[in-house]
């Protein structure tokens, strides 16, 4: 794997070009938003179908030997990574429909009611998850990827960071990482809006919507029906 980004010339806080990230840190937070969908009892969530947490380690085994050869990960490869990371995202939204579909239908007759627990636990699954594979996709599709960047391959970048704005806010030659487009991720969610950093190419906005529809569809339906389900 590449250099670790704590290390200065990974940061570019000398001056210099920044080195290719590590995937490090996105594979971690992969393996964090999957374990929960293998490990929590069925009788706490309500899970995604069987397949989603089956093509998501099956997308993070190609991902982990891909990123495990010596050297910085190769251009070449970064068309099958963003296939890869669409088909985590498409997995996601598989167990997003689920889970909506089984807040807006009637429970059949003879079986249990879905519980509170189960509606929470399997949101909080859906919706970190959500996070972690857009702030993925975004991570590699902004201004050429993570190998792109540093050598500035790619002219335009698709959002705007605050430190790019404003001089003094960063370091110079300071270019986003992992983190800042999970972040980015994250407020997607959580606000339904770019809040610090925005879009600028169709392509990141459309992403953006996606995922806010995503969210917002999973939010709004299980806190109604968590707030039926709760006794007044």
């Amino acid at each position: 794997m590449e250099d670790s980004p704590s290390t200065p010339s990974a940061r570019g806080g000398d001056g210099s070009a920044p080195a290719p990230e590590s995937y490090v840190w996105p594979l971690t937070a992969l393996v964090l938003v999957i374990l929960p969908q293998v490990l929590v009892p069925a009788h706490l969530r309500e899970g995604p179908p069987v397949i989603v947490p089956v093509v998501e380690g099956f997308v993070a085994l190609i991902l982990l030997a891909v990123a495990a050869k010596p050297g910085p990960v190769p251009r070449g490869a970064r068309p099958l990574i963003l296939i890869l990371i669409a088909a985590l995202i498409v997995a996601n939204t598989t167990a997003a429909v689920r889970l909506v579909t089984v807040v807006l239908q009637n429970t059949p007759t003879g079986q249990a009611p879905t519980t509170v627990t189960q509606l929470l636990v399997g949101a909080g699954i859906v919706l970190s998850t959500n996070v972690v594979t857009f702030g993925m996709f975004y991570w590699q599709i902004d201004g050429g990827g993570p190998g792109g960047r540093p050598v500035q391959a790619h002219p335009f970048p698709d959002f705007q960071f605050p430190q790019t704005l404003t001089e003094g806010l960063g370091p110079p030659n300071w270019q986003p990482r992992f983190q800042d487009h999970l972040y980015l991720a994250f407020t997607n969610v959580t606000a339904f809006s770019p809040t610090d950093t925005m879009p600028l190419t169709h392509r990141a906005k459309g992403l953006m919507a996606i995922q806010s529809l995503i969210s917002l569809s999973v939010i709004g339906l299980v806190l109604s029906r968590v707030i039926n389900i709760l006794p007044p």
